[in-house]
């Protein structure tokens, strides 16, 4: 039987730095740096923003009126292995939190991969069978 992740479960070392970058990014445009570095024993990060001049206003109010875009989640391989999909998924399809997608098969061990948000999908970067690499991009949910 495949191991189940556990909601609230650690995230690897890659996912908390892509968490870290990400939220530095937010920081820098939030904050108008253009420059934010970080340094630890363990590594360092140093983010650099382009600034752009703001719009005109007349342009800002006609951007405000477009609806904004949804979120997006990707889901990322968690192994290296083949992905085997738990169903033939599609696009639009409605999926829950904690939905099981499919699982990776490494040295005889079955990693699951599992849905981050409530959503839909929005693209199926991957087929059954195919060979993934770790970190690469499987599935685009657009959260709800």
């Amino acid at each position: 039987m495949a191991p189940r992740y556990r909601e609230g479960a650690a995230l690897s070392d890659r996912d908390e730095a892509l968490s870290l970058i990400d939220e530095l990014v937010r920081l820098a445009r939030v904050g108008g740096a253009s420059r934010i570095e970080v340094q630890t024993e363990a590594f360092s990060v140093a983010v650099s923003v382009d600034t752009v001049a703001a719009p005109a206003p007349r342009l800002a109010a006609a951007r405000s009126s477009q609806p904004a875009a949804p979120a997006t989640k990707r889901v990322h391989a968690g192994a290296v292995g083949i992905f085997s999909a738990a169903r033939e998924w599609s696009r639009g399809d409605a999926v829950k939190g904690g939905v099981v997608l499919g699982a990776i098969q490494s040295l005889g061990h079955m990693a699951e991969v599992t849905a981050p948000a409530d959503g839909k999908i929005a693209e199926v970067l991957v087929t059954g069978g195919a060979p993934v690499e770790y970190g690469q991009a499987l599935f685009v949910i657009e959260a709800q």
